[in-house]
């Protein structure tokens, strides 16, 4: 990122007195060039992509705002503004056949050609009425 738009970013993040606070006992309150915030202290207007979702919205090519760490760093979660937010797009009738006949045939068996309530496992090649009679009923 350049200067300039983490320059940016910062102005958008709000500053959180007790993120402050915390900085000075050496919590920091930016880390890779992104404002930082600890478990639950995002502020207002700033949400992670699944509760974007779960409000009917995507990015939408939006960058990245700021981050949340926990687990001492290892765990990232990403956040996005919601007021740049965009709603999500939903899937043409064409496509939602297309999902549909992929998954049908995801769970006909290739060798007696019936429907299956489960996927054919993958490993078998076969449903397991099929694969059973190949192996002795085992």
């Amino acid at each position: 990122m350049t200067a300039p738009a983490i320059a940016a970013i910062a102005t958008i993040a709000p500053r959180v007195p007790v993120l402050d606070r915390l900085q000075d006992r050496g919590i920091r309150r930016t880390r890779y060039g992104l404002p930082t915030y600890p478990w639950r202290w995002a502020p207002d207007g700033l949400l992670t992509t699944r509760q974007l979702r779960a409000r009917g919205l995507r990015p939408g090519g939006q960058p990245i705002t700021a981050q949340i760490l926990w687990r001492h760093g290892t765990r990232v979660a990403y956040l996005y503004r919601q007021d740049l937010a965009k709603p999500k797009r939903l899937a043409t009738p064409a496509q939602i056949a297309a999902v549909a006949k992929a998954l049908r045939a995801r769970r006909t068996c290739p060798s007696c050609r019936r429907e299956h309530p489960y996927y054919i496992p993958r490993s078998l090649g076969e449903c397991l009425d099929c694969a059973g009679r190949v192996n002795g009923g085992h």
